[in-house]
This record gives structure tokens, C-alpha cells and sequence, in this order.
């Protein structure tokens, strides 16, 4: 049996095996369907198979990889269904959180939102894109950290983290980049207006580029029905 301290170390150890596992997918260094083994983890990592193996379970949970029987694991495709039936999910929570925005007249908070807005900005004009990544994240929950209501922000974390590996191939195009930098600054503008439909309708048009582009990329073309008008799923 394990040992606090050695429980503690091999927490660490699964958390950074993680983080770079998923930074890898995130940054499209391992791209959808391709294998994920723990040999290539104990090797690659230097770590052992027990901490390779709670690795890819949490990952797992997340939503990034999948573990099939007799076949292993292998980076998340989603399909068109699935990544509609996320961005369901998503497109409540923030909307609704945007509804319930508390801290409008909270200077601190809107400095705050701000500052990250700023960050976001920097990091797209040096292209540095775990900075890009980080700074986009601390935006919005900054933003929903406005709802002054933690469990909202955190089913909006998980949600978001579902996604991660959907959205995160647009970082690599400076148009969705300048776009997401441009919508950043119009929220900000329609919170100091005090407008929060407007806000929950910018939240829900924010996701949808990087939606899109995954579809167009990896779900193959919009299907057509027997009527022959072409499903939209953008929005």
C-alpha cells in the first residue's frame, strides 16, 4: 500500500502527465483518432505504468480520449451528433449564466475582466498559443465568475473541458483569434451597457466559429435530408 506522501508524488505525477497529454492534443500534436499507448507514456515520460494508466482514465473523463476493448486508446473524433449535443449543453449554461450576471456594478470585477482581456490580446499578437489557450480560459471565467454563483462556473469548466479538444484546432488561424479578441472586447462593452440578453446572445455566437471549423474538418459534409436543404447546425 502507497504511502501518503508516495500517493501525493503519484497524483503530481498522473496531473503532469495529463496536462502534457492534453496540451499535446489541445495544440494538435496528437490529432483525432490517433493511439495514445501507455508504453508511450511509460517510455516517452519516464513514468510508471500505474501513473500512465490513471493518466489516460482521466483523460478519458474529460472527454479528449476514448478507450475501446482490444484496441486501446485513441484521441476523442466526435461526431457531428455529439458535438451538436455539446454545444447544447453549453450554449444553456452560458446563456443562462450570462442572464444572471450579479456584478455589474462591481469596478473590481469589470478591471479584472478587462486585464484578462488584455492578456488574451498580447498572447494572440506573439502567437504564443499555450498563452493564447491560458488567457482565453481566464477571460470567461472571469466572466462567469460575475455570476457570483461558484457551482455555474464550475458546470461551465467541465463543459468547457469537453470541448477543449473540439475548439482548440482554430488557434492555429489568426482570423478566428482576431475575431475571438474583437467579441472580447464588444462583451465587455455590452456589460458596461448593462445588456445582458445581448451578452447571451454574444456568448452563444462566440462558440460557434470554432464549432464549425471542427465539423468542416473532422465530421465530414453537413448530411442532407430528403428535402434537400442542408441541416444547420451552427448555431
Amino acid at each position: 500500500m502507497l504511502s501518503m506522501s508516495e500517493k501525493t508524488t503519484s497524483h503530481g505525477k498522473v496531473a503532469a502527465v495529463v496536462r502534457e497529454l492534453e496540451h499535446a492534443i489541445i495544440f494538435g500534436r496528437i490529432l483525432p483518432r490517433q493511439r495514445v499507448t501507455e508504453d508511450e507514456i511509460v517510455h516517452g515520460m519516464h513514468v510508471k505504468r500505474h501513473v500512465a494508466r490513471d493518466a489516460l482514465m482521466e483523460l478519458e473523463r474529460l472527454g479528449m480520449i476514448m478507450r475501446e476493448p482490444y484496441k486501446g486508446a485513441s484521441v476523442r473524433l466526435y461526431t457531428r451528433d455529439e458535438v451538436r449535443d455539446l454545444y447544447e449543453v453549453r450554449e444553456v449554461l452560458h446563456r443562462e449564466a450570462a442572464l444572471r450576471i450579479r456584478r455589474l456594478h462591481d469596478a473590481d470585477w469589470i478591471q479584472d475582466l478587462e486585464r484578462t482581456q488584455k492578456d488574451h490580446e498580447a498572447a494572440v499578437a506573439t502567437r504564443d498559443l499555450v498563452a493564447v489557450f491560458n488567457a482565453n480560459k481566464a477571460f470567461h471565467d472571469t466572466l462567469f465568475q460575475g455570476t457570483a454563483n461558484g457551482y455555474f462556473v464550475q458546470a461551465i469548466e467541465y463543459s468547457n473541458a469537453l470541448t477543449h479538444c473540439v475548439r482548440s484546432h482554430a488557434l492555429k488561424h489568426q482570423l478566428f483569434l482576431d475575431q475571438a479578441c474583437a467579441e472580447h472586447r464588444a462583451m465587455i462593452e455590452t456589460l458596461k451597457a448593462g445588456d445582458l440578453t445581448a451578452l447571451a446572445r454574444q456568448c452563444i455566437d462566440h462558440m460557434q466559429p470554432a464549432r464549425r471549423h471542427y465539423e468542416e474538418q473532422f465530421c465530414g459534409p453537413t448530411p442532407v435530408p430528403a428535402d434537400g436543404l442542408a441541416t444547420d447546425h451552427g448555431t
